[in-house]
């Protein structure tokens, strides 16, 4: 049976490969393991976006039409034996004024695995390993593997996108094949990259916050797969703790714990797709300034994709995120916190339409109609009583893999 399972089209094959080679829990048997022994391989990405908005800034001055939104990535592996692999990738993001495309190393990690029998494996990884966190964290910075041109953001905000994405230290992980169904459980803790998108979502921007993390970031993730991807139920979470020095009021803290519940199902051309997200997040001390930001934020989105034919698929996509999963308006958020009601919530409607001309060739095109600003970034859009509650949301994109 092919490794990627019945429901893997054959035009993404070359991504699923370099995803093979650098992230663990794919279910291969030590014999198939083998085949790769000794070899060094090398692959890469090349992506580029355009993004035109009718009000606010989205990846770049966008109401003008933008070209601020690229990534370009190369990777190595090196099998050394069935149950040790070497990997490591260099990636450069530019997305607006939140990534300025400087060059980063995106992971880098050792992996060993130890074969239990001939269906199911333990292992552990050490260095900068991505965060398996819902259906896409781990694989988001390739294109063809992404949902659409940007991630549901109502689960996978680029404003804080280096917070959950990876972390400096370990994972352990188990996996087990039993006749139809799949069972990978990974668990993680390390150190997370801060930036200054984290800082300035967390709090207010002209408080000109700095933050590191207090201890660890530890989380995890359970994938259960039927009949070969047929079926795909996850339950993920990530929790960690920010200290911050601001300019105006006292230092304080800030907890968080991060849930995602995710279910997939795949049926020949179809795939049906549902997440749902929810943020619990505490402020201490701060001098009691930031008691009222107190919050539990929550998100989810469903979308639908068909294959059209071999190199043709359209989708639609409803995302709806909040600030307090109590206020879906965001009037009491307004009230409490005294900014627009709509910075506090987001509703969006999309379509699109992906070409896949060859295996290493993809283009997609799509359209969303948005209510809402909350998963704007502050570094984009520093002013939050002039952004405007309903706007559109245009966007096109081409990538090259090899």
């Amino acid at each position: 049976m092919s490794v990627f399972g019945p429901f893997q089209s054959n035009s993404s094959r070359a991504i699923c490969l370099l995803a093979l080679f650098c992230l663990p829990g794919k279910g291969l048997l030590a014999a198939e393991l083998s085949e790769f022994n000794g070899v060094f391989q090398i692959h890469g990405f090349l992506t580029q976006g355009y993004v035109k908005t009718t009000e606010n800034s989205f990846f770049g001055e966008s109401k003008d039409g933008s070209f601020d939104f690229n990534e370009i990535g190369i990777n190595a592996s090196y099998r050394l034996s069935p149950a040790m692999m070497a990997s490591a990738q260099l990636l450069s993001r530019t997305a607006g004024e939140m990534y300025d495309g400087s060059l980063d190393l995106d992971f880098a990690q050792f992996d060993y695995a130890y074969q239990l029998n001939e269906t199911s494996r333990i292992g552990f990884i050490i260095g900068r390993s991505k965060n398996p966190l819902g259906l896409y964290n781990d694989t988001r910075d390739v294109a063809a593997t992404r949902p659409g041109i940007f991630m549901p953001q109502a689960i996978y905000w680029d404003r804080v996108r280096n917070m959950v994405l990876s972390n400096d230290g370990g994972q352990i992980y188990t996996e087990g094949q039993f006749a139809n169904h799949f069972f990978n459980l990974q668990l993680f803790a390390g150190k997370t990259p801060i930036d200054e998108n984290v800082e300035k979502s967390y709090l207010d921007p002209s408080l000109n916050p700095k933050m590191e993390q207090d201890g660890v970031t530890t989380g995890g993730r359970l994938l259960y797969e039927w009949d070969g991807g047929r079926i795909r139920l996850a339950l993920s979470n990530a929790s960690l703790t920010l200290d911050s020095q601001t300019s105006l009021i006292p230092p304080g803290s800030i907890d968080i714990d991060y849930w995602v519940l995710s279910a997939q199902y795949n049926d020949g051309p179809w795939s049906l797709t549902m997440e749902y997200m929810e943020e619990p997040i505490d402020y201490r001390r701060f001098g009691g300034f930031m008691d009222v930001a107190d919050t539990t934020v929550d998100g989810y989105y469903l979308q639908g994709s068909y294959r059209l034919q071999a190199d043709w698929e359209m989708f639609a996509r409803f995302e709806e995120s909040h600030y307090d999963k109590h206020d879906k308006n965001g009037k009491k958020s307004s009230a409490r916190i005294g900014l627009p009601p709509h910075t506090f919530f987001s509703k969006l409607w999309t379509l699109g339409l992906l070409w896949e001309p060859t295996e290493q060739l993809m283009f997609r095109a799509e359209f969303s109609q948005v209510e809402g600003t909350i998963f704007l970034s502050n570094l984009e859009n520093p002013l939050p009583n002039i952004k405007e509650r309903d706007w559109n949301l245009f966007s096109l994109l081409v990538s090259y893999s090899f």
